[in-house]
């Protein structure tokens, strides 16, 4: 499972801030005063923003002065666990990029180190600073590491301030007090898509002739990585291939070219399904072969039924688009929330959700551990939405996320072995919230697809799964959380920079099923890939839905008891009995047409004998 960005930005953030290390006091008036003004802008259309920082040093005690010696050092980091041909790109973009001026815009010198976390600038005290006379630098770069942008969407995040971060503080050797404080302002174009999330919820905006700037209070920082966010809607293109081996040496393929039942292997695939949190929806631009059912089973899940022959390579290939759509800020709102009686009474009362708060192999819910943790972490939760806040960060405290598992084999573990201490990545977060909430009585199942996209169409990453959770509120439908994404700022609802491929109630985590008369060979070596990446547009015309596959034009809803013509049909084409039986069956066929034709010509034969000798016995007239 892939280690998320979301979490690698927030790792990076904390680090981001180097704060001076003292005892904490407050005071109403100060003999020094160290403050730092961050402006991060934003320019529609480009994929940087450039940061400025500003540093002003000041000495409000005219006993004391600052001496120029030593120097004032800026921590531009990189990206914890990017490449390091990515590492270097973008450190080259900076560097590029770097200037340091005064208050009067003239530009002082620097210099700059390197080690493996980031580049150091260090500017010269290069003045004494004294009561009237400040120490005032302002340090700028280009980066690209604070901002998404994937058409109409951007993203821009800003460094949080650790949870240690101290506002004032006391030299016992002088009894001086020092002042420190963190401003922060993110500034966009006016012209920039409509805004739908900013986070921390403490922020104020002021909107000028051409742009807007919000501005978060140094209170509202700690532990909390500011986001704002801009764009309802994306559009993503996909590419799912299928590689199908050959599972059969036996029947030429001349031959079952013309009769394809002698050879052939049938595969269900889970293709991308609607969702209505996101206003998920899919058009087809092509698929090969052309499906021989399309259905929906009972999660929603769209599966499409393909036969290839067994005795060649071939594949399996859907290209289409996928469109989201959410709120904006103004009219967006999770859920309305509730009571947790209430809720758990409503549950209770709709049997349908029972098969979403059942045990399974990787979700232990009636375990006496799980049931205790579950227990305490409800106490004194009165609100449905307390409660799952309160199970976030339950999670987030209990779980590490595990680099090496996610780039290896990824052996799933369960909810408990996580919770005590296994090595974890999305999987386990996921399948340890669904266990606790579970425990708890509230409806949950596991939501895999893929997350943090972006418009590269060429590109050497592999795409991985992702894997996260829903959750049943009322009046709402399916409520989308992702416990991997640590930190304050908790992924709870609609989201656009993520697809929704399928969901699961149970302990299997894949809807793909093949049906062979060699089957290992296949299930043992899944060979497809999936490419997913946004586009500007999808074309107006030329797309199918999912309905124009079958004859019906309907979504059929699949079911336990497969109809006797489907399990017929796939019993002779796809085992060795039905196999033998479609080789047999015609040459019994044949026989049994011969001789039925040879006893009737027998029988004409044999009555034409009767009819001639009954003539050459009658007397002539």
């Amino acid at each position: 499972m892939k280690m998320p960005k979301g979490l690698l930005r927030k790792i990076f953030f904390t680090v981001s801030t180097l704060l001076l290390t003292c005892s904490f006091v407050w005071a109403d008036t100060s003999d020094f005063e160290f403050s730092n003004y961050t402006t991060i802008s934003y320019e529609a259309g480009t994929d940087y923003v450039t940061v400025n920082t500003r540093y002003l040093r000041e000495v409000n005690n005219d006993k004391y002065y600052y001496p120029p010696t030593g120097d004032k050092t800026f921590f531009i980091p990189d990206i914890p666990n990017s490449t390091e041909e990515e590492i270097t790109q973008e450190r080259e973009f900076k560097m590029d990029s770097i200037s340091v001026v005064n208050s009067v815009d003239r530009e002082v010198d620097y210099s700059t180190e390197t080690d493996s976390t980031g580049i150091y600038v260090k500017v010269p005290n290069y003045k004494s600073t004294t009561a009237g006379s400040p120490f005032d630098i302002t340090l700028s770069y280009t980066t690209h590491d604070l901002v998404t942008r994937v058409f109409d969407y951007v993203k821009i995040t800003a460094p949080s301030l650790p949870e240690d971060v101290e506002f004032s503080s006391t030299n016992e050797g002088n009894n001086t007090v020092s002042k420190y404080s963190y401003f922060l302002n993110i500034v966009v174009e006016k012209d920039i898509p409509q805004l739908i999330r900013v986070f921390p919820s403490k922020y104020s905006s002021e909107e000028a002739d051409d742009h807007i700037t919000y501005s978060f209070s140094q209170e509202s920082r700690i532990g909390n990585t500011p986001v704002v966010e801009f764009g309802t809607s994306i559009i993503y293109k996909f590419e799912y291939i299928y590689n199908t081996p050959k599972t059969d040496d036996f029947i030429d393929p001349k031959i079952s070219k013309h009769f394809k039942a002698l050879s052939t292997n049938i595969f269900e695939l889970s293709l991308p399904r609607e969702y209505g949190e996101t206003n998920q929806s899919v058009l087809i631009e092509s698929i090969s072969p052309t499906p021989t059912k399309v259905g929906r089973d009972s999660e929603g899940n769209i599966i499409g039924t393909f036969e290839v022959p067994a005795n060649t390579e071939s594949e399996i290939k859907v290209v289409g688009y996928i469109s989201l759509s959410r709120d904006t800020f103004e009219d967006n709102e999770i859920f309305e929330d509730m009571d947790t009686d209430i809720y758990l009474s409503q549950i209770e009362e709709d049997t349908s959700l029972s098969k979403y708060l059942i045990p399974t192999t990787y979700w232990e819910v009636e375990d006496e551990y799980i049931q205790s943790e579950a227990s305490n972490i409800a106490e004194g939760k009165y609100t449905i939405l307390d409660l799952l806040e309160a199970d976030y960060e339950y999670i987030n405290e209990k779980l590490e996320y595990d680099q090496s598992k996610a780039t290896s084999s990824n052996l799933r573990i369960g909810a408990k072995a996580a919770l005590q201490g296994g090595a974890s990545v999305c999987m386990e977060y996921s399948d340890a919230m669904i266990t606790i909430l579970r425990a708890q009585g509230i409806p949950a199942r596991a939501a895999v697809g893929y997350a943090e996209l972006n418009g590269e169409e060429e590109t050497t990453e592999e795409l991985l799964r992702h894997q996260w959770v829903q959750v049943w509120i009322p009046d709402y439908g399916w409520l989308t959380i992702d416990p991997t994404y640590e930190g304050s700022d908790k992924i709870m609802g609609a989201y656009i920079d993520r697809i929704l491929w399928e969901t699961f109630s149970g302990d299997s985590l894949s809807n793909i099923k093949v049906y062979s008369a060699n089957v290992e060979k296949i299930v043992d070596n899944p060979d497809y890939n999936i490419s997913i990446y946004a586009v500007e547009t999808s074309p107006d015309s030329d797309l199918y839905e999912y309905t124009d596959f079958n004859r019906s034009n309907e979504i059929e809803e699949e079911n336990e008891n497969i109809p006797v013509f489907e399990w017929f049909n796939t019993f002779l084409k796809t085992t060795i009995v039905g196999k033998a039986l479609v080789i047999v069956m015609p040459i019994a066929l044949v026989v049994v047409v011969l001789t039925i034709l040879i006893a009737i010509f027998k029988n004409i034969i044999k009555k034409k004998k009767t009819k001639d000798t009954k003539k050459k016995g009658q007397p002539t007239p």
